[in-house]
């Protein structure tokens, strides 16, 4: 798990594709009026309708659907889908890894959770870790403004206003903390959790909706604030392009239905997605790779006929896209994987696809799996590793 607190490094690539987008600092209406999610008691607004089943998609928009489809998606299925741990652990009484590693395999199959993120671990320290390095960056002169994307069960939320409260109340008199989160489930546990605590209500909200639609943002804000995501990236949808040789165009990938099997199949068109376009021209400006190294691998590639198939984080940057218009003015925080162990399916930053019951994980060979086997397994986890966050946008 690495932590990143993005502010000054690897931003030319983006910030120079912001610019040119023309994402500047202008005030953006919304399209559309807010709602009420009734089941939850927070705002909302009326998500874009969801890819089917039965029609062809492209890669994102399937896993898109897979993940946040309303009834069966890994995060609407089970507001249990990201656990909570109700008391702090206390680490002096595990001796070791091995201790630790059976510890959490126990809390797992009691409570049945497909996983508790590193603030549920951590806590009440990793959430007062970040409130402390907010404490000391922020700008003391106007309220601080805190948004969560992905706020799982409300713990961070609730740990970082605990800290403001006893460390510097002063700032907690006028904060403002907003969590904005595509799951109606989590979105009203956390409210619940944090609301648990009288003196937040007047800080704490919940914006119901995806977090990479400019609609959930509501206008344009300049304001200094801090965006926090804590394994979001993670599992954003990827697209899946591919091509013959290092000269060869590249094609996109659509996941669509065989008439003959009903199965689910890729399959390969000529590259006209804008966002896949945008998303492959910020990753090739990415440096890293030596041009030594670059011109060996093109050479050996073009010799050997080898293809490439990779997957790129479109949803990752269509957020950041968004978070950059939105909120031109933020300091993104954010954690996620630093690597992934044991990936089976092919292509470069390939994910794992599981899905979990009674406490055991099982790892599928196949992304198409996703949906097939979402209806005996409705909690089906698709996690991508940390290149990704090449695309981070930085202050």
């Amino acid at each position: 798990m690495a932590l990143a607190l993005h502010r000054h490094r690897h931003s030319l690539p983006l910030l120079r594709h912001l610019a040119s987008s023309g994402l500047g600092n202008g005030r953006v209406g919304c399209q559309n009026p807010a709602g009420y999610c009734r089941a939850a008691g927070i705002s909302t607004h009326d998500m874009a309708a969801e890819v089917t089943e039965h029609k062809s998609s492209l890669v994102r928009d399937y896993i898109h659907s897979a993940l946040y489809e309303p009834h069966l998606g890994y995060f609407a299925a089970k507001s249990n889908a990201v656990g909570a741990i109700t008391e702090p652990i206390w680490f002096n009484r595990i001796l070791g890894r091995a201790a630790y590693n059976e510890y959490l395999s126990n809390l797992y199959k009691q409570h049945d959770i497909s996983w508790f993120t590193p603030v549920e671990v951590f806590q009440p320290w990793y959430g007062y870790a970040v409130a402390e390095y907010i404490l000391r960056t922020m700008d003391p002169s106007a309220p601080l403004k805190i948004y969560e994307v992905g706020g799982g069960t409300g713990t961070c939320a609730n740990n970082i206003l605990t800290y403001f409260k006893l460390r510097a109340p002063n700032v907690y008199k006028t904060m403002t903390y907003t969590s904005v989160e595509i799951s109606a489930a989590l979105a009203k546990k956390q409210k619940a959790r944090v609301e648990a605590v009288k003196s937040h209500r007047g800080h704490f909200m919940v914006n119901c909706g995806s977090a990479s639609d400019p609609r959930t943002w509501g206008t344009a804000n300049a304001d200094p604030c801090y965006v926090v995501m804590f394994e979001v990236l993670d599992n954003l949808p990827h697209d899946l392009v591919y091509r013959e040789t290092p000269k060869s165009p590249w094609l996109e990938t659509w996941v669509v239905r065989n008439q003959t099997s009903d199965s689910l199949i890729e399959e390969r068109r000529s590259l006209q997605d804008p966002l896949i376009k945008r998303c492959l021209d910020v990753i090739s400006q990415v440096p890293g790779t030596s041009s030594l190294v670059a011109s060996a691998k093109s050479t050996l590639s073009r010799l050997l006929h080898f293809s490439e198939l990779s997957w790129i984080p479109t949803g990752c940057l269509q957020l950041l896209e968004t978070l950059h218009r939105m909120r031109p003015n933020m300091a993104l925080i954010t954690s996620d994987f630093s690597s992934l162990p044991d990936v089976t399916i092919s292509g470069a930053r390939a994910p794992i696809v599981a899905s979990k019951e009674n406490g055991e994980t099982k790892d599928h060979s196949s992304y198409l799996e996703a949906m097939v086997c979402r209806t005996l397994h409705p909690c089906m986890d698709i996690v991508y590793s940390k290149e990704c966050g090449h695309l981070c946008v930085c202050k």
